[in-house]
């Protein structure tokens, strides 16, 4: 969309509705530059006949300050355009205007040369109403007028034919207003519904992902703890072997609820073996892994999963502890170890693991 390249492109944010109407955006950055040329173009043949330095001075002048105003209505952050770039869009219009003019003939020998000044400062004034500052803009054209009929007086040319000049611009200021008026409220209306579509968007993905990890715990539960449901309904006789699996299969299910960012084959199986040979595993999840993005907490999820696995399948009496701690704090997870006269912590940074995995920083101790 214009905005988001606008936004990407030059790093100013304008405001939702003024980027709606594309204030900005690429192309129309070119359309001002081919106004710009053209009001060169358009100059030097009215002028053609301007003699002297400080007249052409005055008209330089006044292009510069209108290309001033052009750069700061354009480009100037804030919706409405804040009070100080008002005053400044405004005050480089009416000067633009006032140097234009008085840099003229006295009186003017040819129609087009009044010409740009007063388009450029027309165009100036109803990007100023766009921006959501209609009234300044319309006090400023005002202000050009007085300065058109001023300017007619001294000219010889007569101040309802100073004012003439400047009566074209209203109907441009007209619309410029209506738009900014009728518009402007739509604009906000449109990114409000948009916002509310991805708010509710939002709440339907997280819906669903906590459905989708229902469905798979209660699959979880159907297909491993089904069996044993089935034999404790039926009133049936468990042997010593049968009952230590199903203690091992209770315990699964318990981490695959406790610690969920664990829940992964290669450590249900290490925590499966370890707890086969006497180690007490506690897993937990304190949701440290989302405060990390989709891919990143992917990575780090599956290598912090075969970190933990080693540590279990390394231990071989005593008690073993992994938690995923919570967002914010500078450990990912750490792994307790405690087994016997080892005593052992493990901390996992997020960033080493997404980068090659491993441990960060170990202390051991041995009591």
């Amino acid at each position: 969309m214009i905005r988001d390249r606008s936004r990407a492109a030059r790093g100013v944010d304008r405001g939702e509705v003024v980027n709606a109407f594309g204030i900005g955006s690429r192309p129309l950055w070119s359309m001002m530059a081919i106004f710009a040329c053209g009001y060169v173009v358009v100059s030097l043949y009215a002028d053609v006949d301007v003699t002297g330095w400080w007249p052409w001075f005055g008209l330089a002048s006044g292009f510069v300050l209108f290309v001033v105003g052009g750069l700061l209505v354009l480009d100037a952050p804030g919706d409405p355009l804040p009070v100080p770039a008002t005053i400044g869009v405004a005050s480089l219009a009416v000067a633009g205007v006032a140097a234009t003019l008085f840099s003229l003939p006295f009186p003017p020998d040819r129609v087009m040369q009044t010409g740009p000044a007063m388009g450029a400062s027309v165009v100036l004034l109803a990007f100023l109403a766009v921006r959501g500052r209609p009234l300044a803009a319309w006090l400023a054209s005002g202000c050009i007028s007085t300065i058109a009929m001023v300017w007619g007086y001294f000219s010889t040319a007569g101040i309802l034919w100073g004012l003439s000049v400047t009566l074209p611009g209203y109907a441009i200021m007209i619309m410029g207003s209506l738009f900014s008026l009728m518009l402007r409220p739509m604009a906000r209306q449109i990114y409000a519904l948009r916002e509310a579509n991805e708010r509710q968007a939002a709440l339907d993905a997280a819906a669903a992902a906590a459905t989708e990890v229902r469905d798979r715990r209660l699959a979880a539960l159907d297909e491993r703890a089904r069996p044993v449901l089935t034999r404790i309904a039926g009133r049936a006789v468990f042997s010593a072997d049968e009952v230590a699996v199903a203690r091992l299969l209770e315990a699964q299910l318990r981490d695959g609820i406790r610690a969920s960012g664990l829940d992964l084959p290669v450590v249900r199986e290490a925590a499966w073996r370890a707890r086969q040979r006497g180690v007490r595993v506690v897993l937990l999840d304190d949701g440290g892994l989302a405060g990390l993005d989709e891919r990143q907490a992917a990575t780090v999820r599956a290598r912090l999963a075969v970190a933990v696995a080693d540590v279990l399948d390394g231990t071989e009496s005593g008690r073993v502890t992994a938690r995923i701690q919570p967002p914010g704090r500078d450990a990912l997870a750490t792994v307790g170890v405690d087994a016997g006269e080892r005593s052992e912590r493990l901390v996992f940074d997020s960033r080493s693991l997404a980068v090659a995995g491993g441990v960060v920083a170990t202390t051991a101790g041995e009591g």
